[in-house]
């Protein structure tokens, strides 16, 4: 489907010297003022755009802008970072003629290096006399970082008779944990929906998609993704507990689950998409520590990249994971489908089952803890040497 922006929803992206050449700013705007509703980091040391953000939606306010930098994530740099975020937004509002709370403000970069504020301070005219229909692209490339490419999803829907769109982009390669990560995601809609159900949607699509991916196991600073809906469709107010909500939140959580999934194939270094899948545990809590247990370990991440099935990482990271429902003896280990762990000890394969262990770019690790009824799945990739050497030479 052709990538396009809602309607009423203009943006831009442009080079204003925070990067040697790349596009580092990026602006949405939405003439009619939106419902909001955001989900941040869980980090406890949290970057400036965040707090300030935050304090924004807590107004209930119509928003019509977000302004987002690139190459710095204006986070942990004493009382400079809520004074250069709130200069953001300033500037924003004095160039598109609307107030300070109706605009939201995201960064992403290095941590602790003061925000170069006058540099973006002086290309805000240009950036809102750029703003277009067309400017979805730009947008979406001024937000990376490490990322190779921009990563957009558009969806249209029906309700009622009126035509709605959701279009949403998103940025992060590193930095990946569930309970967000170090990544940016603009989800947009020109639905009329009410603001409890904007809110459910965004956290029910959420919490199986953007936090339940993982790259490296560390929680950024800057996490945040942010639903706007002006209500430009003209639709009937979208309702919880309604036919139309259940439609509204398909398309939102397939745009979510596209956009989070290619965060991980393109994670920092990545050559395989792992799918960690826990089953039959006592509790949801369990099923989501195991998985996350082994989606996060360095050890089971990097004998996938060598392609050496090496299982007793997997059990290690099983028993490791601080889960209560777990006997040895019933915990059964599959590898691409082949069983390799059952009733306490190695269980030898086929031959050539076992030889075409995680040679695949797409990987599948699956537990059974045969514990109960619930389950968990987190997304990952493996761990190379250029993750390493990305990281080693970041700042």
């Amino acid at each position: 489907m052709k990538k396009i922006l809602p309607k009423g929803f203009l943006a831009s992206g442009i080079h204003c010297g925070l990067k040697k050449r790349k596009p580092d700013l990026a602006l949405l705007y939405s003439k009619m003022g939106c419902k909001a509703a955001g989900i941040f980091t869980k980090n406890k040391v949290k970057a400036a755009p965040v707090l300030v953000s935050k304090a924004v939606l807590k107004q209930n306010k119509p928003i019509h802008a977000i302004i987002t930098n690139s190459a710095n994530a204006n986070c942990c740099t004493g009382w400079y970072g809520p004074r250069d975020a709130k200069r953001m937004m300033h500037a924003v509002g004095k160039s598109l003629k609307i107030g300070f709370n109706n605009i939201l403000v995201m960064s992403t970069g290095i941590i602790g290096k003061r925000l170069p504020i006058e540099k973006i301070e002086n290309s805000v005219p240009k950036l809102v006399k750029t703003l277009s229909e067309k400017g979805l692209l730009s947008a979406s490339k001024a937000i990376l970082t490490t990322g190779k490419k921009p990563r957009v999803y558009t969806e249209k829907i029906v309700v009622r008779g009126k035509e709605i769109i959701i279009t949403g982009f998103a940025k992060g390669a590193g930095m990946i944990n569930p309970n967000m990560a170090t990544m940016l995601a603009f989800l947009l809609t020109d639905a009329r929906v009410d603001k409890s159900a904007l809110k459910g949607a965004l956290k029910e699509a959420a919490d199986g998609t953007f936090n339940s991916i993982t790259v490296d196991g560390d929680m950024s600073t800057n996490d945040s993704v942010i639903l706007l809906a002006n209500g430009s469709a003209g639709n009937r107010p979208i309702k919880k507990e309604t036919k139309e909500y259940s439609v509204f939140l398909k398309a939102l959580t397939h745009i979510c689950e596209k956009l989070s999934q290619d965060i991980i194939k393109d994670g920092e270094g990545a050559t395989k998409f792992v799918t960690v899948t826990v089953k039959s545990a006592a509790t949801k809590k369990d099923a989501c520590k195991v998985a996350r247990s082994i989606a996060n370990s360095p050890l089971v991440k990097t004998s996938i990249h060598g392609e050496n099935p090496n299982w007793g990482r997997v059990a290690s990271s099983v028993g490791a994971s601080g889960a209560k429902s777990i006997a040895p003896n019933k915990i059964e280990v599959y590898l691409d489908e082949v069983c390799v762990f059952k009733n306490g000890k190695f269980t030898m394969p086929q031959g050539l089952k076992y030889a075409r262990i995680y040679k695949k770019k797409n990987v599948s690790v699956m537990v059974n803890l045969n514990a109960g009824k619930e389950e968990a799945t987190v997304f990952t990739c493996d761990l190379s040497k250029k993750y390493v050497e990305i990281n080693a030479r970041y700042s």
